[in-house]
């Protein structure tokens, strides 16, 4: 009965304004484009879930801000982590941006700055940013006329692997991994595939979003990466909904935030 009253009245040009507006609010409702601000986007409900989750697990934790910015996020992470045993290196390429990090979170001990971003590979690579502050700054070169908006400011910054980084360190285990930068996220897993073949990445929380369209990647690569060892799930503003199976559904480029949890460990949200 309901899939006929669809049929009849799909695809009718009168009332494609009616679709369009049911559309929009369904993609708002499900989280997607609230993720400008993680106090409100649902990142620190997560956060607080995680580190129930580890305690279970773990005595101390290795957590990595990857896209420090300025050090805000860092510090909200830090103190939802407060009372437990944690390191926290956050990373952020951009120089200027770096050093207003750096002097944000020297009020947390446990947080570490690294003047460094993430990638496939060892690299210098063009930042391209709105402003010098720009949250939106990207190594793509974003195409964003329709929002009137440019990227005119250009800085070369230096660009590691997170697998290196670890060995360097003598870090074994990462047990939360967060990424915010801008399209480049695939790339820093792709960097990280020790890490991943040796299941020693707890928690994945990566960005999705407009950004992928410009570094051309697409929510399927993030499955099919992780998809043998990791179970997915969309952040909503007050927990997690299980992603099952793919779905070409999935490629909203809006932003959103996922997290893949590491099956071997058995958490559950």
């Amino acid at each position: 009965m309901m899939r006929k009253l669809i049929d009849s009245i799909a695809g009718r040009k009168l009332l494609q304004p009616m679709f369009e507006w049911f559309y929009t609010a369904g993609v708002y409702g499900m989280n997607y484009g609230n993720n400008g601000f993680f106090n409100i986007s649902g990142e620190l409900y997560a956060a607080k879930m995680i580190r129930k989750a580890l305690e279970q697990q773990y005595k101390s934790f290795q957590l990595f801000d990857v896209g420090g910015n300025s050090g805000k996020y860092a510090l909200a992470l830090g103190k939802v982590f407060e009372g437990t045993s944690f390191q926290m290196y956050s990373f952020e390429p951009s120089q200027i941006i770096f050093d207003t990090m750096a002097a944000a979170v020297a009020i947390n001990p446990k947080i570490q700055p690294v003047h460094f971003g993430l990638g496939a590979s060892d690299a210098e690579m063009t930042l391209y940013k709105r402003s010098q502050f720009s949250g939106l700054s990207s190594v793509y070169n974003r195409r964003l006329e329709h929002f009137k908006m440019d990227m005119p400011i250009r800085e070369q910054v230096q660009i590691i692997r997170l697998d290196d980084f670890c060995a360097n360190n003598q870090i074994d285990r990462i047990h939360f991994l967060k990424m915010d930068i801008e399209g480049h996220e695939l790339s820093c897993l792709q960097g990280a595939g020790k890490l991943l073949t040796e299941k020693k990445i707890d928690f994945i929380q990566f960005e999705f979003g407009g950004c992928n369209i410009d570094s051309r990647t697409y929510f399927q690569d993030f499955w099919y990466l992780l998809k043998d060892d990791y179970t997915f799930y969309r952040i909503v503003k007050n927990g997690f909904v299980a992603i099952k199976n793919y779905n070409e559904r999935l490629e909203i480029f809006k932003n959103i935030n996922f997290l893949a949890v590491l099956k071997i460990n058995n958490y559950e949200f």
